[in-house]
């Protein structure tokens, strides 16, 4: 049985689609990505999310852990200029590198560029690797271009509901 596993750069993710004022429902993107691969005979071994621990994503982190998900935080740091430094990038890579040896595809859910030597190096290796990009316009065109697979979210089934519109009322970050 040919085993996958999924990564996924929440942070990527929850940014791009806060700013057009959507929410994406990760237990429905993981549900995808585990049928998607049954569709091809495959099993879903392992599903990682990568969450900067913020007082704003404590609920986020909680459910993620409460839908399959393995959480991996990291607390976030702040810069002098008074910015917010978050990037679980290299801890991300890390942890699939570590993980490669048990699966034989892969599955990225971001659109960032910076994966893209990871996506190589993991091709050269002899994995499949495809990616599930955000929004158009904001993934790296490279990161396309590597992968071996792309899907965009907003071209998942709409049966799915993976993207949501945010209340305005209800909605207090994302």
């Amino acid at each position: 049985m040919i085993r996958v596993g999924v990564f996924c750069d929440v942070e990527n993710v929850v940014s791009t689609f806060a700013l057009i004022k959507q929410k994406v429902r990760f237990e429905r993107l993981l549900n995808f990505v585990k049928e998607e691969s049954e569709r091809e005979g495959k099993i879903l071994w392992k599903a990682v999310a990568f969450v900067p621990k913020k007082e704003s994503h404590e609920n986020l982190i909680n459910a993620l852990s409460f839908q399959g998900w393995r959480v991996i935080t990291k607390p976030v740091r702040t810069l002098p200029d008074g910015s917010i430094k978050a990037n679980m990038d290299l801890d991300m890579a890390i942890e699939i590198l570590q993980t490669s040896p048990y699966l034989e595809e892969i599955v990225l859910i971001t659109g960032d560029g910076d994966f893209v030597p990871i996506i190589d190096l993991l091709s050269k290796m002899g994995k499949r690797v495809w990616v599930i990009g955000t929004r158009k316009g904001s993934v790296a065109i490279d990161l396309i271009r590597v992968s071996d697979k792309y899907i965009n979210i907003t071209d998942i089934p709409e049966d799915y509901r993976v993207l949501e519109f945010y209340d305005e009322f209800k909605h207090q970050g994302p």
